[in-house]
């Protein structure tokens, strides 16, 4: 269908130029808007939900088109898409993102810099890692996707606060589900509605279940807006079952048993905390690795059968074995799984399990980064990542819970879900989480401590900083 729209547009010279001008005009009404504050305001927090939308590469057209992803692959002139979708949205919103960058960026900028350097130095790993990449044509535009797409990210994360953030993330996923039923309304057993796969949707749908009730449970004032949320939550959680992904439902359990304990970590003592949030992690990580692998045998009739699950721990050492032989380096982003564009000068060619399957993908964020960058990249990743979750785990205390739940359900999901896939090594939905509750955690602990300074500084009376 697309592509008898796409002849049909460009094969009609008149028909090209009335769409090009109806195009121009609506643009320059958008733009007339949107230098009204108020107007700014609303497209830029739509455009917010949009891009937490499309984020996981949804698969319906014209939205597939204009995902950073596209930039990544060789195709036709609709893959191009990008270039034109988001210098459009940058005039439109033009006069918010040069107040931005007159009064925020270099400050934000500085606390992540400050804050998490790790971060921003794994962030220019995966244009970098195209110099010793094996097909560094590939990484290069792998890499130019994902800092685009970062970018924006950076944007939204550093514009935004946790609760304005929670509601942008809830809507953004919850119109994933709600178009996936409405694409798709014969819910069957694998459900993947949308997105590429099951487990992604699936992912998307656990963060939507865990947000809602911590907006059910901590935020909801009104009767009204407390059904709302549970039938939303519900609606979540329904999806997570659809999807028939074992890891998925663990991990829906594990942050609804999670968000009902925040209250319980909120009281304790910072190294309490964090004692209790690690132990949590690894009992999760451990309850989900042994589900994914015994699935068949342990959840038939109670989470479903999940034999797609199977198998990661058969192919994990071989990858980490091919990992051994670039540990400085790496692959280069994007660079390993090339086994159909270069053959055997990729080990990835070699790798098969006992049935015979040979992996694409990692099925692990860790040995993910692993293969891409090697140990110092993933040096990167694990040390920003702890630095995050020191973070979060001290604002449970500062912070009302509504706000400082979300960081803690993401860093928990991040790491739960990436013991089993690779998502974190992706250009997808759980990178721009990750960059959103890094900055906003990096921008919150800088002004935390200059706020606690600035006290402690009255509380001496010193003369050699007044107030």
């Amino acid at each position: 269908m697309a592509r008898l729209i796409r002849e049909l547009i460009f094969s009609n010279n008149l028909l090209l130029f009335l769409l090009g001008a109806a195009g121009l005009i609506i643009t320059l009404l958008l733009f007339q808007f949107a230098s009204q504050r108020k107007w700014g305001l609303a497209f830029e927090k739509w455009f917010a939900i949009f891009y937490v939308f499309i984020s996981p590469h949804v698969n319906v057209p014209p939205f597939n088109y204009l995902h950073f992803i596209n930039l990544a692959e060789e195709g036709g002139t609709i893959s191009k898409l990008p270039y034109v979708f988001y210098p459009w949205v940058i005039f439109i919103l033009c006069g918010r993102l040069i107040s931005f960058f007159k009064h925020q960026f270099v400050e934000v900028l500085l606390f992540v810099a400050i804050r998490n350097p790790c971060f921003l130095l794994y962030c220019f790993m995966p244009v970098i890692s195209a110099l010793w990449s094996l097909v560094p044509d590939v990484t290069l535009r792998a890499g130019m996707a994902f800092t685009g797409f970062t970018i924006f990210g950076f944007y939204i994360g550093a514009r935004y606060e946790w609760t304005e953030l929670s509601g942008l993330l809830r809507w953004g996923y919850t119109a994933i589900g709600i178009v996936s039923v409405l694409r798709k309304p014969n819910i069957g057993s694998e459900f993947a509605g949308i997105t590429s796969h099951k487990n992604s949707l699936g992912s998307i749908m656990v963060l939507s279940t865990a947000l809602w009730y911590l907006h059910y449970s901590q935020t909801a004032k009104t009767q009204k807006e407390r059904w709302m949320c549970l039938v939303l939550m519900l609606f979540s959680f329904y999806l997570v079952r659809a999807t028939s992904s074992g890891g998925s439902l663990v991990n829906s359990l594990m942050l609804i048993v999670l968000v009902s304990s925040l209250n319980f970590l909120s009281k304790l003592k910072f190294q309490w905390s964090f004692t209790f949030l690690v132990g949590f992690m690894v009992l999760g990580t451990i309850g989900s690795i042994y589900v994914v692998e015994n699935l068949e045998s342990i959840v038939v009739g109670g989470l479903g059968k999940d034999l797609t699950l199977t198998g990661r721990t058969e192919f994990w050492p071989q990858l980490i074995a091919a990992a051994n032989q670039r540990p400085w380096f790496g692959y280069g982003f994007e660079g390993f799984f090339q086994q159909d564009t270069i053959g055997a000068q990729t080990p990835a060619h070699f790798i098969y399990t006992s049935i015979g399957f040979q992996p694409r993908t990692a099925h692990n964020g860790p040995i993910s980064v692993l293969l891409s960058f090697g140990y110092p990249g993933l040096a990167m990743l694990l040390i920003s990542l702890f630095t995050n979750l020191l973070f979060a785990v001290r604002e449970l205390s500062r912070r009302p819970l509504a706000e400082s739940g979300i960081a803690i359900i993401y860093l928990v999901f991040i790491i739960l879900n990436n013991m089993t896939e690779g998502s974190i090594g992706d250009i997808g939905d759980v990178w721009l989480a990750y960059v959103l509750l890094t900055v906003r955690l990096s921008t919150d602990s800088a002004k935390s401590s200059s706020s606690n300074n600035r006290s402690y500084d009255r509380q001496l009376g010193s003369p050699l900083h007044p107030d």
